[in-house]
């Protein structure tokens, strides 16, 4: 069982209910009705709708005109536009599933996030005739390893198990603009770095060891969540968890459609870095509102925009 079903409502899921579950929704669907790769893959989709904003994407295969249940994987619809300079989408090893890489313009780092519209992702290389149905089928290596593709935006969202709800950090308006010059200059000169630029490195290099010793002197009389409002970093084994802190941006309620349990979809701002989340209201502590700072762990989506 996929354990994010929690977030989307399904507190209660077990293993049992949730291929009943599935079954039942499959059983609704003739070939007519889903979203096709083409008739040579056979490769389609059914999307569960559980709330206004979020739903299960269930994957499979057809042996004629039998739908053939592959995997599936719940989700949240995101509509914040991320600009990166290119992005390269590798398949995961034990279902025909994807991870994409991107470097993130204004957080300067390498996110790895879970592709959501697989179907689109098919229908863009094989349009590209970037593989054919036999090296799809029979070369898997050949539909592993992908050369970066440039000029597409993602919309990234994300799903959490439970955190909590920490007060907001009084910024004035004057550090505030302060503080966004500096994050500019700064998502310049990782350009640049990137570019080879020594100068930048070096520069960069004597910012982070400046912040350090920063830290390592206020730490002693000032609590941590005070002196860093918003974090994003890796969590675990898994490429595409995150640990986060973000300020709450939009906050909404919606109620699951199965088991009436409520989910709050809030846009979360980290590190200038804006994605929609959606958690189960009764995994959350503390209650999230508009200026407020969301703490947990995260699984990072995203939705490339191959049109």
């Amino acid at each position: 069982m996929n354990i994010y079903l929690q977030a989307l409502g399904f507190q209660d899921m077990t293993s049992e209910k949730e291929r009943e579950f599935l079954n039942a929704q499959i059983t609704r669907y003739t070939k007519d009705d889903l979203l096709l790769l083409n008739e040579t893959m056979n490769r389609g989709v059914i999307v569960v709708r559980i709330s206004a904003s979020t739903g299960l994407y269930i994957y499979g295969r057809f042996q004629e005109d039998t739908f053939i249940y592959e995997y599936y994987f719940p989700f949240v619809i995101g509509d914040t536009i991320t600009e990166n300079d290119e992005i390269t989408i590798e398949r995961h090893l034990d279902k025909e599933s994807f991870a994409v890489v991107c470097d993130e313009h204004k957080t300067g780092v390498t996110l790895i996030f879970y592709l959501q519209n697989v179907i689109d992702y098919l229908n863009y290389m094989v349009s590209g005739k970037e593989f054919t149905k036999e090296s799809f089928q029979l070369d898997r290596k050949s539909a592993v390893a992908r050369l970066p593709i440039r000029n597409k935006k993602v919309t990234l969202t994300a799903l959490s198990l439970g955190g909590m709800i920490l007060l907001p950090v009084y910024k004035p308006e004057s550090k505030k603009k302060k503080m966004r010059d500096i994050d500019r200059k700064r998502q310049n000169m990782v350009a640049a770095a990137k570019r080879g630029d020594q100068e930048a490195i070096e520069t960069l290099t004597i910012q982070d060891m400046d912040t350090y010793n920063q830290l390592t002197t206020r730490i002693h009389r000032e609590d941590v969540f005070t002196i860093v409002d918003s974090t994003f970093m890796p969590c675990g084994v898994e490429c595409d968890q995150y640990s986060v802190v973000g300020e709450i941006r939009r906050c909404e309620v919606e109620k699951n459609e199965y088991t009436d349990e409520l989910i709050y979809i809030m846009d979360l701002e980290c590190n200038d870095l804006v994605f929609t989340m959606a958690v189960n209201r009764s995994n959350l502590i503390g209650e999230p509102a508009v200026g407020r700072r969301f703490k947990g762990q995260i699984w990072l989506q995203g939705t490339v925009k191959f049109k």
